[in-house]
């Protein structure tokens, strides 16, 4: 990276920290490595081990894909609003365009908030880290600054893929559309074997995500239900929520953040991570630990929302590049 481009990258960094210590929110410097991790199976870690001095003993640990595991530790303790600026790290990834295996990660949690919240933040986020606006006609930043435009899930599913989620819940119904929109199908692995959540990842990613506007920031907002996640859902005049309090927010078609209300019900987080458990260590590559008794910080946990962002990508587009790596350090 060229010294102009390393200046640029602290400037901004030095901003975030700016922006939230001045919203009062507590910085936060938590451990890269873990005993014990938060299942995902949409991704994979690496593991090392400690070895005891003066013994033949070893304890498995990993680092960490996000610090979420040890932030919302001290959310329960402490009933604080945070954020942490970190390295963080997934296997079995492409390294390429937008992917590194290392990358800097921004975690930032509001109590007393919820997912729509974090968007105005994220809003104020960007307005602060942005040079300021000249005209209109000569704004290179244009395309990254608010108001975000805010599309649900159903509705982007609805103007790009050309049919709404709510009405195709069963995989049957996708594996019809997926068909329809001429999406390839492997001979040995035809559509009919896949689970809904597969077919639905598939068709967001090839037919919704490209064609997503690249004029403004985008936040896709409310997703379906069927992705397992740790994010309250949103209030329903049904038995069964349909969606999720979540956004991933995209700048010129690339995924910069991820955000939840986070959900406090202990015992859902509690069967969370049991289903999501047994998943994850019967397909990953790469199995890890799982705190059975994570859940039990959750009896007394504040009203929350957090969002991830990848710093590296923010930076690529802040210096109007499509990849990241010119800006890595």
């Amino acid at each position: 990276m060229d010294l102009e481009r390393l200046q640029l990258r602290a400037k901004i960094i030095q901003d975030i920290r700016k922006f939230f210590i001045e919203k009062g929110y507590l910085e936060l410097d938590t451990p890269a490595l873990s005993e014990s991790l938060i299942p995902e199976t949409c991704l994979e870690v690496f593991t090392t081990n400690y070895v005891e001095p003066w013994s033949e003993k070893t304890h498995p640990l990993y680092l960490v894909p996000s610090p979420e595991v040890h932030i919302k530790k001290i959310i329960a303790q402490h009933k604080v609003s945070v954020f942490q600026l970190s390295k963080c790290y997934r296997n079995a990834e492409s390294i390429g365009r937008i992917h590194n295996p290392e990358f800097t990660m921004l975690e930032y949690y509001t109590v007393g908030a919820d997912y729509k919240d974090s968007a105005a933040i994220t809003e104020e986020l960007f307005n602060y880290i942005l040079p300021p606006e000249t005209t209109k006609e000569e704004d290179v930043y244009k395309h990254l600054r608010p108001p975000f435009i805010r599309l649900t899930m159903d509705e982007a599913f609805a103007q790009y893929a050309g049919f709404k989620l709510s009405c195709c819940q069963r995989a049957a119904d996708l594996v019809q559309q997926a068909r329809r929109l001429g999406i390839m199908e492997q001979q040995d692995n035809p559509f009919d074997q896949w689970g809904w959540d597969d077919l639905y990842e598939l068709i967001l990613v090839q037919c919704v995500e490209p064609k997503l506007p690249k004029e403004k920031p985008v936040l896709l907002m409310d997703y379906p239900a069927q992705v397992a996640c740790l994010a309250q859902d949103v209030p329903s005049s049904t038995k069964t929520a349909m969606w999720k309090q979540r956004w991933e927010l995209y700048v010129q078609g690339i995924e910069l953040s991820n955000c939840y209300s986070e959900e406090t019900d202990s015992e859902k987080i509690r069967l969370y991570f049991e289903q999501e458990g047994e998943q994850k260590n019967s397909k990953a590559r790469i199995p890890h630990k799982i705190d059975n008794e994570y859940w039990k910080i959750f009896n007394n946990f504040p009203k929350c929302s957090g969002n991830a962002m990848g710093v590296d990508r923010l930076i690529a587009l802040i210096c109007g590049l499509k990849t990241i790596e010119p800006i890595l350090p």
